[in-house]
């Protein structure tokens, strides 16, 4: 029985068609569709899931949104059916700033298919080819500079917003959004751990976001663009530890790659 707050056919395939029809999971981005035996049918294994709940007592209920809210395509977010019932199962672990974060990284990730100039079909990449691409992702200021030396905390937060993106993604951009290089996210690295390396890696990157926000909203950091605050020493000490242990993550899984490791701010004037 179709409830109020369900979603439209429409909207159900504005979901789909917007991630290209995989699962926005960026551990998991399986296609959901395809063809039947039947020539004149097509197979769908994709779910249409609620960012916060359409029924009151649903994983993420949010009693402030309006049914239109409830059904509109920005409360909506495509997965296969697998990973649909698990967000639904553990909205703990699965947050609404984590659903949003999948949906915001498959639209870009679909979106830099399309923009792709190459053939998709010829390029073959190995996991040594993947962990060079990702230690580029790791040249730039952002992991370069000591947190209160940076010239602008904006242009920080950016940075490490495009590099969780290249993680998962594979598209590596340019601050002021060109697409750099192409290559595929870390879900398609064969080597078990070192996919969970990068998997803690995109976790505290994370976590990186979500204390400059919290910082910002505090007032702990301040200022423009042009000129930047930091009131409290343990926010800047604890960025450049978090950093310095990404970095430490990530250069032991470059090591067994036979990959030079990416330089941080403990590199610099040697």
């Amino acid at each position: 029985m179709k409830r109020e707050d369900d979603f439209s056919l429409e909207t159900k395939r504005l979901l789909a068609t917007r991630v290209g029809a995989r699962c926005s999971n960026p551990n998991c981005r399986r296609p959901t569709s395809g063809p039947s035996l039947n020539p004149k049918k097509s197979i769908n294994v994709g779910v249409a899931a609620h960012i916060t709940a359409a029924s009151k007592g649903g994983p993420r209920y949010d009693a402030k949104l309006t049914p239109d809210e409830r059904r509109s395509p920005d409360n909506g977010i495509w997965c296969c059916q697998n990973c649909g019932k698990l967000v639904d199962n553990d909205q703990n672990r699965f947050s609404v700033e984590v659903l949003r974060y999948w949906k915001n990284s498959s639209e870009m990730a679909a979106l830099s298919a399309l923009e792709r100039t190459d053939k998709p079909t010829t390029l073959n990449y190995c996991d040594q080819d993947l962990i060079r691409f990702y230690a580029q992702c790791f040249d730039r200021p952002a992991f370069q500079d000591r947190f209160h030396q940076e010239g602008s905390t904006a242009e920080f937060d950016k940075a490490i917003e495009d590099t969780i993106t290249a993680i998962n993604t594979g598209c590596l951009r340019s601050r002021d959004g060109v697409k750099l290089e192409q290559a595929k996210g870390k879900a398609f690295l064969q080597n078990a751990l070192w996919r969970e390396q990068m998997d803690t890696i995109v976790d505290l990157l994370r976590a990186i976001r979500s204390r400059y926000a919290i910082g910002k909203k505090l007032g702990l950091i301040s200022g423009n663009d042009d000129f930047y605050c930091v009131r409290d020493w343990h926010t800047a000490e604890w960025m450049d530890e978090t950093r310095e242990e990404i970095l430490i993550i990530f250069a032991e899984v470059a090591v067994q790659a036979g990959v030079i490791p990416p330089r941080g701010p403990s590199d610099r004037g040697r």
